[in-house]
């Protein structure tokens, strides 16, 4: 395309014309396609994109900022395409590109996805680590020149830098560091100091923002109005709701306090019935016969040992009473109070798990529960019912199959887990808004990215045999511990610390060396066994051969019997061809599955 003004208004209307086609369309995406052609510009992209599927890149609203391209483009790779991928290294991928950043950079991510740095928070997006703004990092680094006139302003800018210019994750880590001397303090306070940014401090602009109904002008200063940015204007509601938080729990620290003082003072202190302390009735949570009373502290170390411990509270509808009286109370603890005043939530949550687990044991057994991997989400499958009960329908072929010495439940058993897998598909999504990953139907591990059923441990197998047969052959000095396999050259080993060896027998041979072995000549039969001597043979060594193979076949067997699962996995080894009966042994289990299955299918 010519660069002069009249071809950039030219290929400004082709742009056009293209975004009237495909509507959405990324216009810088269109640009960069106009570059490959001289004539007819808008037919030959429009057949490219119709070759492709109909599938062009598309803009997340129309007329968006490139700021906000870049940010849907890291949205759909961290929180899609690639969950467990590290979200420096994905926006270090799109911020490399100019248009089609999810294409390119998926692109990049599989043809080197041998080198892909991995992130432990899977498929989690936090606002911290999106693109930022030119205004929002200029407005950042005045504000945190002004809440930090004891810090370097180089040294801020260093943070913001470690930190993605987010301005919370910065704004903790300046309040970390100490204020580096008087004078220090006092030069940067004149460097940085100005009407506009002393004024007031930064919990005062967050309590603005914080209260303000719009997103429009905002006081900074008393000379000065700047129009903060959006993402800034939630960062600050962010650090006021922060700091209105702490100074509620000093509050209510101090008015506990105070209250412990003046139930002491009067002597109307109430004693707990599990430590014997004296707490106010307000730290108290009696049993519901109102005879007991226990402290916060007492009743979570009982919760805690009983869900984590040798307690019995996993699956318990009920929390009693732990009054040590001779006489056990009937009483039991209010759970709405443990749960909104006593424990914490995750505490609270691991009781509510344990719940959901005993009164799901029945279904799970039955197999028609689908659970989530990492967090316990379940779901019941309804487009199913269990094994047990069509093979309980099934009694009849079961009988049949008895006389004929047909292991039919095996069948039915294979046929069943196809139309299992039909109907609920490869994975399952978790619809906890706290979790939301990603659990594979077959192996039921987390999908992480590319996923492999059972690659772990096919490894794991495949890397404890293979140690095996070298561990089989290999030989090992015992003066330094340094291990060996011969390739070729004769049968006397000396190893690099000293210790000389014979390969066959291990022998220590430092004195003796090469008298060691045989001198004896064998003219008519090279390489047959001396018949004058016991002794070694000089270059020969008996074969490995078999005890590679014992070694493999032992290492296989203890690494199965270690891991059940794995088994099933593996695929059945055949040596040669297959031979006419085994194709037609096959093809007549396969159709026997064939039936089955359709039928098993339109009975349930």
């Amino acid at each position: 395309m010519p660069t002069s003004s009249k071809g950039k208004g030219r290929e400004e209307d082709l742009v056009e014309q293209l975004t009237t086609l495909f509507p959405n369309g990324d216009p810088v995406y269109f640009r960069h396609c106009l570059l490959f052609y001289q004539t007819d510009h808008v037919e030959r992209v429009t057949e490219k994109i119709v070759n492709m599927g109909g599938y062009y890149p598309v803009e997340p609203r129309q007329g968006a900022t490139q700021i906000e391209k870049l940010n849907a483009a890291l949205r759909v790779l961290a929180t899609q395409l690639f969950p467990d991928t590290d979200i420096t290294h994905l926006r270090s991928l799109v911020s490399a590109f100019d248009h089609t950043h999810v294409e390119q950079a998926t692109q990049q991510l599989v043809q080197n996805d041998q080198n892909i740095p991995e992130r432990l928070n899977y498929g989690q997006l936090d606002r911290a680590d999106l693109f930022r703004s030119p205004k929002y990092k200029q407005q950042v680094l005045h504000l945190l020149c002004s809440d930090f006139p004891q810090v370097w302003t180089s040294s801020i800018k260093a943070v913001l830098a470690e930190n993605n210019w987010d301005y919370l994750r910065s704004y903790q880590q300046l309040s970390e560091y100490g204020s580096g001397g008087l004078w220090r303090t006092i030069r940067n306070f004149f460097v940085h100091w100005s009407f506009a940014s002393s004024s007031k401090s930064v919990v005062m602009v967050a309590a603005a923002a914080a209260n303000s109904h719009g997103h429009g002008n905002h006081h900074h200063g008393s000379t000065s109005t700047i129009d903060l940015d959006p993402d800034l204007i939630e960062d600050l509601g962010v650090l006021h709701q922060k700091h209105t938080t702490l100074q509620i729990q000093s509050d209510r620290q101090m008015a506990w306090q105070l209250n412990q003082d003046e139930y002491t003072a009067h002597g109307q202190a109430i004693v707990c019935d599990c430590c014997f302390g004296d707490y106010p009735f307000e730290q108290l949570v009696f049993c519901t016969q109102g005879t007991h009373s226990f402290c916060h502290g007492c009743l979570t170390h009982y919760v805690t040992e009983g869900l984590f411990g040798q307690g019995n509270l996993r699956g318990a509808t009920r929390f009693p009473c732990i009054a040590s009286d001779a006489d056990p109370c009937a009483g039991c603890l209010p759970t709405q109070l443990l749960q909104t005043r006593v424990l914490t939530l995750d505490l609270w949550k691991a009781y509510e798990l344990s719940l959901l687990e005993t009164n799901m044991a029945i279904p799970m057994a039955q197999g028609i529960v689908v659970r989530c991997a990492a967090c316990g989400y379940g779901e019941i499958d309804e487009s199913t019912v269990p094994f047990l009960t069509v093979l309980a329908n099934s009694r009849p072929l079961v009988w049949f199959a008895y006389f004929c010495r047909w292991d039919v439940q095996k069948d039915l058993q294979i046929a069943y887990n196809r139309i299992v897998q039909k109907r609920r598909g490869y994975a399952f999504q978790c619809r906890n808004r706290a979790c939301g990953k990603l659990t594979c139907l077959n192996c039921l591990h987390t999908i992480r990215g590319l996923h492999a059923c059972w690659e772990n441990q096919l490894d794991g197998l495949r890397l404890y045999v293979e140690k095996a047969m070298a561990d089989a052959v290999k030989r090992t000095c015992p003066m330094c511990n340094l291990s060996f396999q011969k390739s070729d050259g004769c049968n006397k080993i000396v190893c690099k610390c000293g210790y000389a060896m014979c390969y066959v027998c291990r022998k220590d041979i430092g004195k003796e060396s090469y008298a060691h072995f045989c001198d004896h000549f064998r003219g008519e039969r090279p390489g047959a066994p001396c018949d004058q001597c016991n002794k070694c043979d000089l270059y020969k060594t008996d074969p490995e051969d078999h005890a590679v193979q014992q070694a493999a076949a032992r290492a296989r067997r203890e690494y199965l019997n270690t891991h059940p699962d794995v088994a099933p996995q593996l695929p059945i080894a055949a040596i040669g061809p297959k031979s006419r009966l085994d194709c037609i042994g096959e093809w007549t289990h396969e159709s026997v599955l064939w039936v089955l299955q359709h039928s098993m299918d339109w009975l349930i």
